[in-house]
């Protein structure tokens, strides 16, 4: 994963610090991983999990962390993966200055709105 911006490296730092605090078998399959694979990596699954959960996605349904051509993305005809859905979420996100990575993004849109409005 290469040309990651502040904003990026931050939201990963984020996802990995909430996949964790999980506790439990979460915890401990990301401490196994940072043990044996680069941060970046783990840090991006970290993000996809707290993606899955907080979204309520299901295993074969797309993340915003996963969408890296939002165009094409939208221009899919059938949206049972919800790739569309999550596109639409990515350049939300993006638009208030949000990483595709942000772990609980919901979260984050109400305290970006807050300082916003």
């Amino acid at each position: 994963m290469t040309n990651l911006t502040d904003i990026d490296r931050a939201a990963l730092e984020r996802s990995l610090t909430v996949a964790r605090s999980e506790g439990g078998p979460r915890s401990h399959q990301l401490d196994a991983m940072l043990r044996e694979r680069p941060w970046v990596s783990v840090a991006a699954f970290a993000s996809v999990c707290s993606q899955t959960r907080t979204l309520h996605l299901e295993p074969w349904e797309w993340r915003p962390a996963w969408i890296t051509d939002i165009e094409a993305a939208l221009r899919i005809p059938s949206d049972a993966r919800h790739i569309r859905g999550s596109a639409r979420l990515l350049q939300k996100m993006l638009a208030r200055g949000l990483s595709r990575f942000e772990p609980p993004p919901c979260r984050r849109f109400e305290q970006v709105e807050q300082r916003q409005g």
